[in-house]
């Protein structure tokens, strides 16, 4: 009876403290939407207090619902942990108590002292705007903000002096149009969307082309590691340290853009040579095995070099780069600046993206890379 109670225990604790499963992850989700309204109330009650006061009873009523939430996690966490008093010291557990403890400061003046005093209800006040103190509990969600936000090593940050450049060119816009000196056609809106939309699936298709090659090339490179592997096996382990030569030439002349891919014959005709002095007479599944390292080695090298054709590629850009320019000149104000960032982010975003998948290796940005390990392993062994 104590070890089910003991498991049950365990069971609830991770449910709050280790979310797996749609309902636990649903629940944290809930914890996660209202800690926004609540701080979203807390503010609205702070800073707008007169005109909120119609709603006030219904804003109250919320209020007592997250705080009876919060306060039966918190409960039920405490209750279900072993390590009390580890546990209630812990960093992200002392935020959890602070963002409740004042609703309860606060309901206790309400009731014990008299609530229509200036000095009672300034405190009143500043202990509703401490409801912000919940926003702390977000912290329990670094992971996904650290992924949301995440800047370096993204395309964000390898577009982010062109987001930049059209940002600063809209502000210059909006500055001229606040003065009247510029024109602003309020009915561009939806020319603007159809066109941006046309560039979306334009870019989209060509990210699925780009992306498609980059997987046949990966599925190539997994193929040559087992035939390589499996040479070396079949020639009784003779074999290793020609596949791993015939390995070497090959990453060297696939990592360098500038190579002669046709280097590569060189160092087949020298495998092929190698494997008839071990086995004289080869069969037809060493010859099998040799002809497919032949032509996935060519396939890789050949596809490092031919990316898409140049005069598209710069229709492309420079059809992308237009677009921008209209919506930074045209959609006037405060949505044409929304709208500047976010099609700079998508649109250009998306672009960077096809150079650096078309590439193979990485590209521009070298955010994309083929993963060379297998065969990087065959070399170093």
């Amino acid at each position: 009876m104590k070890n089910s109670t003991q498991n049950m225990k365990e069971k609830v604790f991770n449910f709050f403290e280790n979310p797996k499963g749609k309902w636990a992850i649903g629940f944290q989700i809930i914890i996660f939407l209202m800690i926004i309204v609540s701080v979203g109330i807390a503010f609205l009650e702070f800073f707008h207090h007169e005109e909120v006061k119609p709603i006030e009873p219904y804003l109250l009523f919320v209020n007592h619902i997250i705080l009876f939430v919060f306060t039966f996690e918190y409960c039920v966490r405490l209750f279900t942990t072993t390590h009390k008093l580890q546990w209630v010291r812990r960093p992200m557990n002392i935020v959890d108590f602070v963002a409740i403890a004042p609703n309860y400061i606060e309901l206790f003046l309400h009731v014990f002292v008299d609530s229509t005093e200036l000095r009672v209800l300034r405190i009143i006040r500043l202990l509703r705007f401490a409801r912000v103190l919940r926003i702390l509990k977000l912290f329990k969600y670094s992971g996904l903000f650290k992924k949301v936000f995440r800047f370096q090593e993204t395309i964000l940050e390898a577009i982010f002096p062109v987001l930049m450049m059209f940002v600063g060119l809209k502000g210059l816009v909006w500055v001229l149009e606040y003065y009247h000196v510029w024109i602003s056609n309020q009915d561009l809106g939806n020319l603007f969307a159809i066109i941006g939309f046309a560039l979306g699936i334009i870019l989209s298709q060509k990210i699925g082309v780009s992306y498609d090659k980059f997987l046949q090339v990966e599925e190539a490179l997994i193929r040559l590691y087992s035939n390589l592997q499996s040479l070396a096996q079949l020639l009784n382990g003779k074999g290793k340290q020609m596949t791993k030569e015939w390995a070497k030439t090959f990453l060297s002349l696939l990592n360098d853009p500038k190579a002669d891919n046709f280097a590569i014959n060189t160092s087949n005709a020298k495998l092929f040579v190698n494997m008839q002095r071990i086995e004289k007479r080869p069969g037809e599944s060493l010859v099998g095995l040799y002809t497919d390292i032949c032509r996935d080695g060519a396939f890789c090298l050949s596809k490092k070099v031919r990316l898409t054709p140049k005069a598209y590629d710069t229709l492309l850009h420079q059809a992308t780069m237009l677009y921008l320019v209209l919506v930074a000149a045209f959609i006037p104000g405060l949505t044409g600046m929304i709208s500047i960032v976010t099609a700079t982010y998508i649109l250009y975003g998306m672009y960077n993206l096809t150079q650096d998948l078309d590439s193979i290796l990485g590209g521009e940005f070298t955010l994309i890379n083929l993963d060379m390990s297998e065969l990087n392993y065959l070399v170093r062994k």
